[in-house]
C-alpha cells in the first residue's frame, strides 16, 4: 500500500499528514496477504452467531467450526459472523463472550470459509472518529481473514454525506490494494439517501425484500413484489446487491410470517435465490434455533423435528443447485416475468442458456404454460403446474432473442 494510492482522497478529507499513514502501512508491510475469488454463483452466505454452539454452557468456536465443516461446508462459501467484536450494547442473540472477540480464534475458519465482518460499532461521531485508527481496524479485519466487510453508513452520526463518501472511497481503495477481490458492503436503510453511497460500494444491501415477500404471502399476490423487483436499478458491472430475508439487526424472517410451515419458508428462499445479488441465509432459519445450543442437542433436534429438518435440507438443496448455475451469478441481470398474480417469476440468462425461476406464493394450485428442464430433477416439464407454495426452477435454451 502506497501513499500515492490514497493521496487524492485523503486530501479531500483534509488529511495531510503523510507520515502517520506511511507508519500505518509499514505496520502491515510484512503481513502475507492472500486474495480470494471474486463472488460468483458459488457464493452463498450464512449469517452465523459466533456463540451459537455451546460446550458445557460456554461458546465454543472449535465446536462451531467443526459443526459447520461437517454440515454446510460444501454448500456455504461465506460466514457472516456476528457477536464477535465489542459492541456497545448487547447483541440480540447472545451476550458477547470475551474469547470470541479474539481474531486469532477465527483463524481456523479461514481455510474453510470466506469471512464477512462488521466494521462499525453502534455509532461514530466527528469528535471521536480517528480515521487512521479506524482504517487500521479495517486492515486488521482483512488480515484476519475477511474477504468482505460490511459498513452501516448510519453509524456515521452527524457527519456530512460527502465526508462519509470519501471515507468509504478510502476504505474501498485500501481493501482492494491488499485484496483485489475484497468486497466493501454498504448498508443504508434510509430510502431517501440510499443512492448517495452506492458509487463507493462493491456490494449494496437490500433492506426491502423481506417486507415485500411477507406482503406477497399475506395477500397471495406478487404484484407489489414484482413491481419493486422490476424497479431495482442496475449497478455497475463490477457491483452487485446483498439480499436477505432477515439480518443480524432483525428478527428471523419466519417470526413475521402468518404461516410458518416449511413450504412457505422454502418458497420465500426460492424468491431470495432467484434475484440478482449475493444471498444471505439466517442460521436461525436454517437450523430452526434462535438461542445458543449444545452441539448434541442441535443434532437431536434436527433429527426429531421433521419440519425443521425439511427446511434445513430444502434450503441446502436450493443453494447446491444455485452454485452450479452461472446464470445465477450475482453479476447477471434479472428480468421479472408477469405470469400470474400468485406466481413470482424471474428470468436469468448466461450465454445461450436461460433460467426461469417460478415461485407460487399462494395456497392455490396454479397452471402455467412454462416449460423447461427442472434444475432439481433434470426432467423435462411442460405446462408446469405449481402446487400451493411450490417452486420450480427451469433451464431453457434461447437463441439470442
Amino acid at each position: 500500500m502506497k501513499w500515492e494510492a490514497i493521496e487524492e482522497v485523503l486530501h479531500e478529507l483534509g488529511e495531510t499528514s503523510q507520515e502517520k499513514w506511511e507508519q500505518l502501512f509499514e505496520k502491515w508491510s510484512d503481513h502475507r496477504w492472500h486474495d480470494h475469488e471474486r463472488p460468483s454463483e458459488k457464493t452463498n452466505v450464512l449469517l452465523m452467531d459466533a456463540g451459537f454452539i455451546l460446550t458445557d454452557g460456554r461458546a465454543n468456536l472449535e465446536a462451531l467450526h467443526q459443526w459447520l465443516a461437517d454440515y454446510v461446508q460444501t454448500t456455504v462459501s461465506d460466514l457472516y459472523l456476528v457477536s464477535i467484536f465489542p459492541y456497545q450494547s448487547k447483541q440480540q442473540d447472545t451476550a458477547i463472550d470475551s474469547r470470541v472477540q479474539l481474531f486469532e480464534d477465527l483463524g481456523r475458519f479461514t481455510d474453510t470459509f470466506d469471512l464477512i465482518y462488521e466494521m462499525t460499532p453502534e455509532a461514530w461521531n466527528e469528535a471521536q472518529f480517528d480515521l487512521v485508527t479506524v482504517t487500521d481496524e479495517l486492515i486488521e479485519r482483512l488480515a484476519y481473514g475477511a474477504t468482505k466487510i460490511r459498513v452501516h453508513v448510519e453509524s456515521f452520526r452527524g457527519m456530512e454525506p460527502e465526508r462519509v463518501k470519501h471515507i468509504l472511497k478510502l476504505w474501498r481503495t485500501v481493501m482492494h490494494a491488499y485484496k483485489p477481490n475484497a468486497q466493501l458492503i454498504i448498508a443504508n436503510e434510509r430510502v431517501d439517501s440510499a443512492l448517495i453511497y452506492e458509487a463507493e460500494a462493491d456490494v449494496v444491501c437490500h433492506f426491502d425484500l423481506s417486507s415485500h415477500v411477507i406482503l406477497a404471502f399475506a395477500q397471495a399476490d406478487v404484484t407489489r413484489l414484482s413491481d419493486w423487483a422490476s424497479q431495482v436499478h442496475p449497478l455497475r458491472a463490477d457491483q452487485t446487491y446483498f439480499n436477505f430475508l432477515s439480518s443480524a439487526e432483525r428478527d428471523p424472517f419466519e417470526k413475521n410470517l402468518m404461516d410458518t410451515n416449511p413450504d412457505v419458508i422454502l418458497a420465500a428462499h426460492s424468491v431470495l435465490l432467484s434475484l440478482q445479488g449475493i444471498p444471505l441465509i439466517d442460521y436461525r432459519t436454517l437450523f430452526g434455533v434462535s438461542q445458543p445450543v449444545e452441539q448434541e442437542d442441535l443434532v437431536r433436534a434436527l433429527k426429531r423435528d421433521s419440519d425443521r429438518l425439511r427446511v434445513y435440507e430444502g434450503i441446502l438443496s436450493q443453494l447446491n443447485v444455485k452454485r452450479l448455475q452461472p446464470a445465477l451469478s450475482p453479476y447477471t441481470d434479472q428480468e421479472i416475468v408477469r405470469l400470474d398474480r400468485r406466481v413470482f417469476a424471474v428470468k436469468r440468462k448466461h450465454q445461450e442458456e436461460s433460467l426461469l425461476l417460478l415461485t407460487n406464493m399462494s395456497e392455490e394450485t396454479v397452471q402455467t404454460d412454462c416449460e423447461g428442464t427442472s434444475l432439481f430433477t433434470e426432467e423435462w416439464m411442460s405446462h408446469v403446474t405449481l402446487r400451493p407454495y411450490e417452486y420450480v426452477w427451469l433451464k431453457q435454451t434461447h437463441t439470442g432473442e
